[in-house]
């Protein structure tokens, strides 16, 4: 029997029950919308095919209705409470690593209007794109993320995607990109330990856990995981806020 091209996108169960209580419940009056569930498998094709809203299955339902759906949840911010709670749910953590990747930009991508702001598209080696900022955790979970543009070095992203979780009392993993006195001294001001090896022509040199360093891989692995996603590996979103929330929902469905 020949599948559908949406029935490796449907959620189970088991997903469901993770996922249901962050979405707002469906109006009780006035004409029944989509499925929730339904929009969710729907954004998750998405995700998984990297293709354009219009040749969503139809089955779905109507892809633009679905694109509004997905541009509520965003505002409303589902994605990233659905994120937060598997990490509160989840085993506590006490290592960070932090680390960016690239993602090209597809020709379509391009062209936001300049009154809807900066959308973190730059030229860099290879073209337009777009770098992701992230930190994990040691159970793979992302706990922090901020987009530049491909242009932007590390370190200058480095204190701001830092800033959005708690690091005290945790072990903050990076490599010779992020050695800085700044970025050193602000995670000490926030009582983690570091982990970053000195550059070759460094002045002062400063000791590090070499044995923690080795699992350095863990954040690698994890770009590694998201970017089977079709919608992560490359770029196809105009705005930046709809490519970060499908990175965030690439994590957490790495996570389920």
């Amino acid at each position: 029997m020949l599948m559908s091209k949406s029935f490796y996108h449907k959620i189970t169960d088991e997903q469901w029950k993770i996922i249901e209580p962050h979405l707002p419940k469906p109006k009780s009056t006035g004409r029944p919308g989509i499925n929730p569930r339904t929009a969710f498998n729907a954004i998750f094709w998405m995700l998984d095919s990297g293709a354009k809203w219009r040749y969503m299955p139809k089955e779905f339902g109507n892809w633009n209705s679905i694109y509004h759906i997905f541009r509520k949840w965003i505002d409303w911010g589902v994605f990233e409470k659905i994120l937060q709670s598997l990490v509160e749910n989840s085993r506590k953590y006490f290592l960070v690593e932090i680390d960016s990747t690239f993602c090209k930009v597809h020709q379509h991508a391009a062209g936001a209007r300049k009154i809807l702001g900066n959308q973190n598209i730059e030229v860099s080696r290879g073209g337009k794109t777009t770098k992701i900022h992230a930190l994990v955790n040691e159970h793979f979970q992302l706990v922090g993320i901020s987009l530049s543009g491909g242009n932007v070095h590390d370190s200058e992203m480095a204190i701001k995607v830092l800033s959005k979780v708690t690091l005290e009392g945790k072990k903050i993993l990076a490599d010779k990109g992020y050695c800085s006195e700044e970025i050193r001294n602000f995670i000490s001001q926030e009582k983690a330990e570091v982990c970053i090896p000195d550059k070759s022509n460094a002045v002062v040199i400063h000791n590090f856990d070499k044995e923690l360093y080795k699992s350095r891989n863990i954040i690698e692995r994890f770009f590694q995981r998201i970017k089977n996603y079709r919608h992560v590996a490359t770029r196809y979103d105009k705005l930046s806020n709809c490519f970060l929330n499908f990175i965030i929902l690439a994590a957490v469905m790495i996570q389920i």
